[in-house]
């Protein structure tokens, strides 16, 4: 069936959405702020259909995690994840009460941008661990209370880099739901539309391991030019709708989406009266529901299955890297080892990590060897290079050339079977052990050809509403 369901505001004319939640049976609806979160009335909508997901989401007049926008740039650094979290929550505890069985799953913060279209810096890895971070705790405080948690709530064609969901895996693992926003894009003049930012779930999905997937609720969808206009006024009735079916007959394909609520019904707001969904056009969109068959069964989910940590370097390559940041080092130049750990050997420790945690003694020094080589980045931000080349002698380069990553199936994004080899005939050269920890060279590894880099999908981030 259809997956096109309201984005509810305002309930200025409820019997308008009791007809069409009744009519159509949505999969879900979403509903929003002072207004639309009423009980009474969500009440009547789950009684006309009590199989619909209702989503819920506050107005935070604060965004705490996006303080850093405003504020000194290294703030960002210093932030506050699970203080924040519980501030959130907080603030959501009385509605969420009142809201008690009539709200099935509720939305936290909206929109955060996590990073732009320009190179990664250390600065956007860090926010999206920050956010990962609030996720987990937000998810926990929901879940000890009863209540089911949609991640994120990303804008449209966010994050734009893809690498950045190997850093948000936990707040995945640890919540009910993935949040998404996809607009089709209109120009200026209304008359071309963008619709690349639509089914841009499918590459978080590619990238996403299939233990931290969730079921995506698109909780924002239509036309939106910039945050600035809708369809009203733009786009007849007959064209949108046809846009909307288009973007429909693909969300039908993929069974991991619940579905896709439309901004927005019942607006009250003269900001966004163009993005207005009700009255006529609520009448059009029931009319194609209704009339819309289930897609017959044998249409696949579009589900791309990865490799292992897709992109993912090899150890060797890691090592490689790790040596040359301590060569800079030793050459006065921590400009150079920086951009290496920063840019390469840090992010490297976080993607490989999700996956290869089932040994909790390697995990740890797995762990471990992450911190020490953020502890070398700060101690050359200090300009003190001896201290961060003698954490990379001792710590960083020890693991990375023990048998501990190799335990921990850390080789490849894909790794390969290989045939053992005579324990006469192994290359390897044991070397004392260090912290506990085995050390063998690491030079036994074939490296891999360099990684193909994927071309960047131009990414349109909308302006947040909140």
């Amino acid at each position: 069936m259809s997956k096109l369901s309201l984005h509810i505001s305002d309930w200025l004319n409820p019997d308008i959405a009791y007809d069409f939640i009744g009519d159509t049976r949505p999969p879900m609806v979403k509903v929003f702020g002072n207004v639309g979160l009423n009980d009474t009335k969500i009440q009547v909508a789950k009684q006309r259909s009590p199989s619909t997901v209702v989503v819920g989401r506050m107005y935070f007049p604060e965004q705490g995690i996006e303080r850093d926008e405003r504020e000194p740039k290294d703030t960002v650094f210093n932030y506050d994840a699970v203080g924040d979290a519980q501030n959130a929550f907080a603030q959501m505890r009385d509605i969420m009460e009142k809201l008690r069985g009539l709200v099935d799953v509720w939305e936290g913060y909206n929109e955060i941008p996590i990073d732009t279209q320009a190179p990664l810096t250390e600065r956007e890895f860090q926010k999206a661990r920050n956010f990962n971070a609030f996720t987990v705790e937000m998810a926990r405080l929901m879940h000890a209370n009863g209540m089911k948690y949609a991640a994120y709530s990303f804008s449209t064609g966010n994050p734009v880099h893809v690498e950045l969901w190997d850093l948000l895996l936990d707040g995945l693992r640890a919540s009910d739901y993935l949040a998404l926003h996809e607009y089709i894009a209109p120009n200026q003049e209304f008359t071309n539309f963008d619709f690349s930012m639509c089914n841009k779930y499918r590459a978080a999905y590619a990238r996403i391991p299939a233990d931290a997937r969730r079921p995506i609720l698109i909780t924002e969808c239509g036309a939106d030019y910039n945050g600035e206009h809708g369809y009203k006024d733009k786009i007849p009735l007959p064209q949108y709708m046809d846009m909307l079916a288009r973007y429909d007959r693909e969300l039908m394909r993929d069974a991991y989406v619940v579905g896709a609520a439309i901004y927005c019904y019942g607006i009250d707001d003269k900001k966004w009266k163009t993005y207005d969904i009700g009255g006529d056009m609520t009448r059009v969109l029931r009319e194609y529901i209704q009339a819309t068959p289930t897609p017959p069964l044998e249409i696949p989910p579009i589900v791309v299955t990865p490799p292992p940590t897709p992109g993912l370097m090899l150890l060797v390559q890691v090592l490689g890297l790790a040596k040359e940041a301590r060569e800079k080092l030793q050459n006065g130049d921590g400009a150079g080892a920086r951009a290496i750990l920063a840019d390469k050997v840090v992010p490297w420790f976080y993607a490989s990590a999700p996956q290869h945690s089932s040994d909790l003694a390697n995990a740890q020094a797995h762990t471990a060897a992450r911190w020490f080589a953020e502890e070398a980045i700060r101690q050359i931000e200090a300009a003190k290079l001896e201290q961060a080349r003698d954490i990379l002698d001792q710590q960083v380069l020890t693991w990375l050339a023990s048998p501990g990553p190799r335990a921990l199936g850390i080789l490849a994004a894909v790794p390969a079977a290989r045939k053992k080899v005579a324990a006469g005939k192994s290359r390897a050269k044991k070397r004392t052990p260090t912290r506990g920890l085995g050390v063998l060279s690491a030079d036994a590894q074939t490296p891999a050809p360099k990684p193909v880099a994927k071309k960047r999908a131009a990414a349109k981030t909308r302006r947040r509403r909140k």
